[in-house]
């Protein structure tokens, strides 16, 4: 009897200080954080709608920028840029870390420069056109041949 008691003594203590316990409750807390992580995400797809830009990171640290299509119960279906060409893709939920929308003020300032110069652009083209609208309808002939009073 000194022997079976000794023995499962020794197993129990062996199975304390080996942390078998602590194991599983690091599973249970892996579950709670994501859970935690899944409900953060679907709070934040719950602001977001169909054509809404934004930016996806994966639970394996991949970053991707994206257009969403649809937001499903389980999962969410984007496009985003592929080298030269536009994919849809279906990303679960349970693949996504974080999500936040595109923020235009975090925009580079190489993509402000151009979209300033462009607007500056077409202010000077709209500019040109009107003056030469104006240009072109005061030199025209009178066809009735009578001079204007001056």
């Amino acid at each position: 009897m000194k022997r079976v008691l000794a023995v499962v003594l020794i197993a129990t203590l062996t199975t304390l200080m080996l942390g078998i316990d602590t194991t599983s409750w690091a599973q249970g807390r892996d579950e709670k954080k994501r859970e935690k992580q899944q409900a953060a995400v679907a709070k934040a797809l719950h602001d977001m709608h169909r054509g809404t830009t934004a930016i996806v990171e994966r639970t394996n640290g991949e970053k991707v920028d994206v257009v969403i299509e649809e937001i499903r119960a389980l999962e969410i279906v984007v496009m985003r840029q592929q080298r030269d060409h536009v994919a849809t893709e279906t990303i679960p939920i349970a693949d996504i870390a974080h999500i936040k929308k595109a923020s235009l003020r975090k925009m580079s300032v190489t993509s402000k420069v151009l979209i300033g110069t462009a607007v500056g652009l077409g202010v000077l083209f709209v500019g040109a056109l009107a003056a030469c609208a104006s240009a072109a309808s005061g030199a025209q002939p009178h066809l009735d041949g009578a001079h204007p009073a001056h």
